[in-house]
């Protein structure tokens, strides 16, 4: 099969993106797939970056490669002269924040009948909006925690909501991730500070209260012929007052740099509960592909579903390992799922309408009908 590993782009999740892709890479087996790493430039366009597997190829002002795009389900080559360069089987996904996780990619693989490793348009990009996801996932009877819309311009809306509420609030960019953009806020300068961030990276903002004393919890869902897999859920480790960039990537090095606890010590309760939550979530919005959950838990014990992450970093591959899954394994999951998934096509429908529009019938073509 030709595999098509799409990353990159313009989100500021960029270079996590470049290392979820090479660990995916790392993990296909070269005896079942041909691998095409297709990698979205930030000023737009694509591109095969030469030594594509190798981390240093992406430590440089300027990446080597050659120039391609998508001819339907054809990779080309562009430049002076096209060439086809493989007929993609599928697509897999390692594209975060921006336009990898907001449904504009997806929409664009479905044009080109392209099958791909994501949840599809509409779940994606209702996740990818903080707000949205919330209004969704309150609809679906999982508790949510309150929040205020505000738009650039906004503040005085934003101070008065901070006042209802009361003190510490979190602000939060709507449409980015990997805690990017996040600050929370004890009084009403810090609340100005935090906004002026948020608003560097989304005219879109929310609030809401900030828990004090609480756990993040996560937890991923995956299908396979046609069962959802929920993981057991994780606690990230944070040495801030809340899961930073910097604590996921930058802390000695890697990816998840604080350390986990894995599975985290819940009660039995609170563990089926999260499962629970985000396996609803997950067949509500009719998801494919690996999904994140991740949740907060107050100090009296109740569970909030915070967000959705739709590709996840390293694909949430280290949530199955107790499952008997490893990275290996989810790779061809998420490819057999991904083209099953594309395979069930509605029923064809054939219609009469430009023949008889083009007779005149109704008096349709002389302008006297409606269509």
């Amino acid at each position: 099969m030709n595999i098509a590993v799409i990353y990159g782009g313009s989100s500021c999740e960029r270079d996590v993106s470049v290392i979820t892709a090479l660990q995916a890479m790392e993990k296909l087996d070269k005896t079942k797939y041909e691998i095409y790493p297709v990698m979205l430039k930030e000023s737009g366009g694509m591109l095969m970056p030469h030594n594509a597997e190798d981390i240093q190829t992406y430590i440089t002002e300027k990446i080597i490669g050659a120039p391609v795009f998508f001819r339907g389900r054809d990779l080309c080559r562009g430049g002076s002269f096209v060439r086809r360069i493989a007929k993609i089987d599928c697509a897999l996904i390692c594209a975060h924040g921006a336009e990898g996780e907001n449904g504009v990619l997806q929409g664009f693989l479905q044009l080109c009948g392209i099958p791909y490793t994501s949840p599809g348009v509409e779940a994606s990009a209702v996740c990818m909006n903080k707000i949205t996801s919330k209004s969704v996932f309150a609809s679906l009877g999982i508790d949510v925690l309150s929040a205020a819309k505000v738009e650039r311009g906004g503040e005085e809306q934003a101070h008065a909501y901070a006042k209802e509420i009361g003190y510490p609030v979190i602000v939060k960019p709507a449409r980015q991730g990997s805690s990017i953009g996040i600050g929370v806020a004890r009084s009403e300068s810090e609340l100005d500070e935090a906004l002026a961030v948020a608003f560097e990276f989304d005219p879109l903002v929310l609030i809401e209260r900030a828990l004090e004393d609480f756990t993040e919890i996560n937890c991923a869902c995956v299908k396979s012929r046609g069962e959802i897999i929920v993981s057991s859920p994780e606690r990230p480790l944070s040495r801030s007052e809340i899961l930073t960039y910097e604590d996921k990537y930058l802390s000695g090095g890697k990816m998840s740099a604080c350390g986990r606890e894995f599975p985290a010590k819940l009660s039995e309760e609170s563990c089926a509960a999260v499962q629970n939550a985000a396996a609803t979530a997950y067949k509500e919005l009719e998801m494919r592909g690996v999904v994140r959950f991740d949740f907060l838990i107050d100090k009296g014990g109740k569970i909030y579903l915070n967000e959705a992450n739709t590709v996840p970093g390293s694909l949430a591959d280290y949530l199955f390992t107790d499952k008997g899954i490893d990275g290996c394994r989810l790779m061809d999951i998420l490819i057999e799922e991904a083209c099953a998934d594309t395979g069930e096509r509605r029923g064809e429908f054939s219609s009469n309408v430009l023949r008889l529009y083009s007779q005149g019938v109704n008096a349709c073509k002389t302008g006297g009908g409606h269509i």
